[in-house]
C-alpha cells in the first residue's frame, strides 16, 4: 500500500489567518461605534468627538489583541479539524498570520505592542491543541 503524502493546509492557514484580522478589526472598530451611537444618545446630537478618540485610544490597544487572539483560537481549530493530517504548527502558523498585519502597523516595539503580536501566536497554539486532543467518550 502507497502511503498518501499530507500537505500542509497552507491556503486555508493564510486564510484563517487574515480572515481572523479582519474580523478583530472590524470587532474593535463596532465596538468603538457603539460607544460613539450611545454618547450621541447621551447627547441628544451629535456625540463629543474628544470622547470618542479618548475611547478608542484608551481601549483597543487592549481590546485588538484580546478579540484577535479569541478569533484566531476559533480560526486555528477550524483549520486544524479540517486538515487531513493535523499538526499543532499549524495553529502557530495561523497565529503568525493573523499577528503579521499588526507588526505592520506597529509605531513602535512596546511591551503591549509586543504582547499584541506573541497573543495570536499563543491563541492559534490553544486552538490546534483543543483540535487535535483525543475526544473523551461519555459513557
Amino acid at each position: 500500500m502507497l502511503a498518501r503524502s499530507s500537505r500542509v493546509p497552507l491556503v486555508s492557514i493564510v486564510v484563517a489567518g487574515l480572515a481572523a484580522f479582519v474580523i478583530s478589526f472590524i470587532t474593535t472598530f463596532l465596538i468603538v461605534g457603539v460607544y460613539a451611537f450611545v454618547l450621541a444618545f447621551q447627547a441628544r446630537g451629535a456625540p463629543d468627538p474628544a470622547k470618542i478618540n479618548a475611547f478608542a485610544n484608551q481601549f483597543a490597544p487592549f481590546l485588538s489583541p484580546l478579540v484577535l487572539s479569541i478569533v484566531v483560537i476559533a480560526a486555528a481549530y477550524r483549520v486544524v479539524k479540517r486538515a487531513q493530517a493535523p499538526q499543532i504548527w499549524y495553529g502557530a502558523l495561523v497565529g503568525i498570520i493573523a499577528a503579521v498585519p499588526t507588526a505592520i502597523f506597529a509605531r513602535s516595539l512596546t511591551l503591549i505592542e509586543v504582547i499584541s503580536l506573541v497573543l495570536p501566536v499563543v491563541g492559534g497554539v490553544l486552538g490546534a491543541y483543543l483540535a487535535t486532543r483525543p475526544q473523551r467518550v461519555s459513557q
